[in-house]
């Protein structure tokens, strides 16, 4: 069983105004009043799952989606009077369903998220939508929260009945207001009513001359309000027809109250839930003002904070220097340092982290951080003199390390300010040495502050005790509040006493009281100090320069990626243009081919169709060169098993026989084809073994044993690559002269490269054959064609021609 937090260990380190924070921050009254009560996990698990429950919320304000908590109120009191068999009045069912409807809301918005926040999930999926509660309550109400008409049948017609009769007595009474009998005798000419039904003024000694019922008088006494006899029917008819009315209006507010005491416990269980979300997104919104992190709960004992903010100075927006604290499993660290130089703010920001991690809150500190799941936690900072019990301040710090050591068990944490202070400062020191080694000796974990030499000399020769000091700037003559680990530090009260304004003779009189050993020890402590602040700084400086380079390196791969982006659109562009000026061209040419019949004129069409070549050339090199991995590749490189890739084909695959004419053969997949060495490059990925090397060139001739025939196999393996055949990839030459089919082709292949289309399918047919070797022999020497091959059984045979395209 974990141990109760003391309350002054509360009040020390500022829980509850971190607490405070964190109320404000919710939504919903009963939220905020959840953070005031909020209680420290008696578990680690339950921690664990908060902080992962606060990441979600963290996650969903993050995506810009956090949980919606409009329109719920608390409305405990509502039902618990309900409960009682109590009826409510309008606005209290108006706002039992509002809060019927937020919880609906709320659970759909969470749930809905489910992949984002698991665990606020299952919490949202216990609230149920109870719409059959909040639809015929707020259906019943109109928007000011007066019952509307429609909310029973007899409501409206009861209600214009009450209408017509007042019309009716108002009208009446206006009459009377101008009646021979009457009207000599009123006090002023206006009516109104008392007691619920129509009277008028009359002087008061003129009552006897109106016969009615007396309703009261004026506090003067001079006016009394009659109701006429000609009208007490009437006024009788509306009072009963407004008790009718409010009956009807009881029996609704009745039948209404009813459906909520049917939910109660729906309800119930929705207002816990919807409590317990609106906390988690209150530690969330904490969380993010801190730039906190979740903290890993250390089984292990261990206290590593990386990079730790006081949370307090944090949300009050002041300055704070981010330190580095760790304190490992029972051990003590004696921070040491000149005053006002930020050891209590270590003190603090060490135990209210660790207040925070054990109350499921994240922390200020560096993610990864670790804090252990403390049983209890002590502190003794500042000054608890108290006249009212006679205590001095030695003595209640001495009944604190009372209570400290009878509690130093392993999971505890001691904070102490300046311990054993207030008293002989050489009998202080040897009872704070003895304090702390018997808090050692327990196994717990301390954090103090001191100016005592003895304790600043326990850890070299204690593995138990651990130095660390704030920094102090001689140059400047300030504390530096950077917490340093391993090394203790100098009090430099002589510094911060010249610093404030003491006398220069006073602090020289000091120094020489001092004596050479300890004015030795204390400018070897300031000497060590000052020379890790230069190194603290230069780090800094190296940091920002590291920063700064890999922002400058960012920033330049960044337009270097933009500039080839550039680069291949304007390629691109170039590359369509010069294709929409050849398919010109070759328009031109075909109307020439047409009109000029003369042998001449066949002559200059044929100087035409040269000069378009030449064109076509030329546009095949503006062509944008596509983008492939890897080196280029050389006759030399290309020995059996070489790993290769082939840009024109978009694979990868390996040579399985050396180069021959500048063509080398590659197989890829379980299709080997002959591709120039120019356009082949090594694959990046790492070169083979010569073993691999061999055991590739043995499955090579094992599938060419396999094979019935050559031709067999590449028509298996083209029939895998080659792609489904369209109507739009797919020009039919049927039919046509050999000269009119390859102009066709022509036009053909431009439209293909303007479409960036990478395979086209040509049908010549069989025929002769002359129509086929036309073709075929044209494709080889075509800039844009990368390679052809005949089209399988499937795709028609050797009377198609399926044709690759170099495209981008």
């Amino acid at each position: 069983m974990l141990s109760k937090i003391p309350p002054k260990t509360l009040d020390d380190l500022g829980w509850p105004k971190l607490i405070e924070h964190l109320a404000a921050r919710c939504h919903t009254e009963r939220g905020s009043a959840a953070a005031g009560a909020l209680e420290l996990f008696e578990h680690p698990e339950e921690a664990r799952r908060r902080h992962a429950e606060i990441a979600e919320a963290r996650l969903l304000h993050e995506l810009g989606e956090p949980m919606p908590f409009g329109g719920i109120e608390d409305v405990v009191a509502w039902l618990d009077r309900v409960q009682k068999g109590g009826i409510l009045e309008g606005p209290e069912l108006l706002s039992v369903a509002r809060t019927v409807d937020g919880h609906a809301r709320l659970r759909r918005h969470v749930v809905a998220r489910r992949g984002q926040a698991p665990l606020l999930s299952a919490l949202a999926e216990e609230i149920l939508e109870l719409a059959h509660v909040s639809g015929p309550i707020l259906d019943s109400f109109e928007e000011g929260g007066r019952l509307a008409d429609h909310a029973s049948p007899a409501l409206g017609p009861l209600r214009r009945r009450v209408g017509q009769l007042n019309d009716e007595l108002s009208r009446r009474v206006r009459g009377l207001l101008d009646h021979p009998a009457i009207s000599p005798h009123l006090q002023d000419r206006f009516y109104t009513q008392r007691d619920n039904r129509y009277v008028v003024p009359l002087r008061a000694e003129a009552r006897s001359r109106v016969k009615g019922i007396v309703h009261g008088t004026s506090q003067s006494g001079h006016t009394v309000f009659v109701e006429p006899e000609e009208i007490v029917d009437l006024n009788n008819r509306l009072a009963l027809a407004e008790s009718e009315v409010a009956e009807e209006e009881n029996r609704i507010l009745a039948e209404l109250t009813g459906y909520v005491r049917e939910e109660i416990p729906a309800i119930r269980a929705a207002i816990d839930a919807a409590t317990h979300l609106d906390l988690v997104d209150g530690a969330a919104r904490l969380a993010d003002a801190q730039s906190a992190s979740a903290p890993e709960i250390d089984d292990s004992g261990l206290l590593d904070l990386g990079q730790a903010r006081h949370p307090l100075m944090v949300l009050a927006g002041r300055h704070c220097v981010p330190n580095d604290i760790r304190l490992a499993p029972r051990t003590t660290l004696i921070v040491s340092g000149p005053n006002a130089g930020g050891k209590t703010v270590v003190l603090k920001t060490a135990g209210l982290v660790a207040l925070m991690a054990r109350a499921g809150l994240h922390v200020p500190a560096r993610p990864g951080s670790r804090v252990p799941f403390y049983r209890v936690i002590h502190t003794d900072i500042g000054d608890d003199q108290s006249l009212e019990r006679n205590l001095s301040t030695f003595t209640a710090h001495v009944l604190h390390l009372c209570e400290f050591l009878s509690d130093a068990s392993d999971r505890a944490l001691i904070l102490i300010d300046e311990v054993a202070v207030g008293t002989d400062p050489e009998q202080g020191a040897a009872l704070a040495q003895a304090v702390l080694e018997a808090l050692a000796s327990g196994g717990a974990q301390a954090i103090v502050t001191t100016h005592y030499e003895r304790l600043k000399a326990l850890p070299p020769r204690d593995p138990r005790f651990e130095s660390a000091s704030v920094g102090f700037d001689l140059e400047r003559m300030t504390p530096t509040f950077h917490l340093h680990l391993g090394v203790p530090g100098s009090s430099s009260a002589l510094l911060v006493a010249r610093r404030h304004g003491m006398p220069a003779p006073v602090a020289v009189r000091a120094e020489e009281l001092l004596g050479d050993r300890r004015a030795g020890l204390e400018e070897l402590l300031t000497a060590l100090a000052e020379e890790r602040r230069k190194i603290h700084d230069e780090r800094a400086q190296i940091e920002a320069m590291r920063r700064e380079a890999e922002t400058a390196r960012q920033e330049a791969e960044t337009m270097k990626r933009a500039a080839q982006a550039r680069e291949r659109e304007l390629r691109r562009g170039a590359h369509v243009e010069a294709v929409s000026a050849l398919r010109r061209a070759r328009d031109e040419l075909d109307r020439l081919r047409a009109s000029l019949k003369q042998a001449a004129s066949l002559e200059e069409a044929a100087a035409a169709k040269e000069k378009i070549a030449s064109l076509a050339d030329e546009v095949a090199a503006r062509a944008p060169e596509p983008e492939t991995a890897g080196a280029p590749a050389s006759a030399e490189d290309l020995v059996v098993g070489t790993a290769v890739l082939v840009p024109s084909l978009g694979g990868r695959g390996f040579v399985t026989a050396p180069p021959e004419r500048g063509r080398v053969t590659v197989q890829i997949g379980k299709m080997k084809t002959a591709v120039d060495v120019q356009k082949l490059r090594l694959d990046p990925t790492p070169t083979p073994s010569r073993h691999e090397r061999r055991a590739k060139e043995a499955q090579v001739k094992r599938q060419a044993i396999s094979r019935t025939s050559h031709a067999q196999a590449m028509m298996q393996a083209q029939d895998e690559l080659a792609p489904a055949r369209t109507a739009d990839a797919t020009l039919d030459l049927r039919g046509t002269r050999v000269d009119e089919a390859l102009a066709e082709v022509d036009r053909f292949l431009d439209d293909a490269l303007l479409r960036s289309r990478e395979v086209v399918f040509l049908i010549h047919g069989h025929g002769t054959g002359a129509l086929k070797s036309a073709v075929r022999s044209h494709l080889g020497s075509h800039a844009a064609v990368a390679r052809w091959r005949a089209g399988t059984a499937k795709e028609g045979g050797d009377g198609v021609t399926v044709t690759w395209l170099d495209v981008v």
